[in-house]
């Protein structure tokens, strides 16, 4: 269970863990503030870098398609891959709608290539 994970991770005792609000409106929220730290750490590192993009358009089980893009640059002179941003494709799935997506994505948090 979540509990035991946190308190092998945390290493609290059964009585703090037990008084730590775990709703799943608290879960969900501060996973979300998480993913968005994480993005905004991502996205700042790629402002100030080279890097190269892979892309994966794919489809899920109900016909829904969605474009994978994934980063590579140096970080502290090692190799890091890291995944950008994960859209459903609402429309068609051509090399133009994925570029399209792509560009967007960059242009809006001021990323250059």
């Amino acid at each position: 269970s979540i509990s035991a994970f946190l308190k092998t991770v945390l290493e609290k005792d059964d009585k703090e863990m037990k008084a730590m609000p775990l709703s799943n409106n608290t879960v969900s929220r501060r996973i979300e503030e998480m993913s968005e730290d994480i993005e905004i750490q991502l996205v700042e590192k790629l402002k100030t870098r080279k890097f190269s993009v892979q892309m994966d358009e794919s489809t899920l089980r109900d016909s829904e398609a969605v474009l994978i893009t994934y980063v590579i640059y140096i970080d502290k002179g090692d190799c890091a891959e890291e995944m950008l941003f994960c859209k459903s494709l609402e429309s068609t799935t051509t090399s133009k709608d994925i570029y399209n997506w792509q560009k967007n994505y960059l242009d809006v948090k001021y990323i250059t290539i």
